[in-house]
């Protein structure tokens, strides 16, 4: 068993990817506590340009991880229904 500096490279990018899959997760859960349905439309208004500035950004790091993955050659689905 080789407990060199290659091996803790490759646990060092493990736990890095393994940390990147739970920031996204992480990232679903806080989206999962917004809901704006209930807002009226004064505080919607109020606060418009920040949702909307936040929902672009959102949507662009979105697009730049989901381009990544197709980039490699790989599809993204979404998942099968228990």
């Amino acid at each position: 068993m080789s407990h060199g500096p290659r091996d803790a490279i490759d646990r060092l990018r493990s736990h890095e990817r393994l940390e990147s899959i739970v920031r996204l997760r992480a990232a679903v859960r806080a989206l999962d506590d917004v809901d704006v349905a209930g807002w009226d439309d004064s505080a919607l208004t109020e606060h418009l340009e920040e949702i909307s500035a936040s929902l672009c950004a959102l949507d662009a790091q979105v697009t730049r991880v989901a381009d990544a993955v197709r980039a490699r050659g790989f599809r993204i689905a979404e998942p099968l229904a228990a």
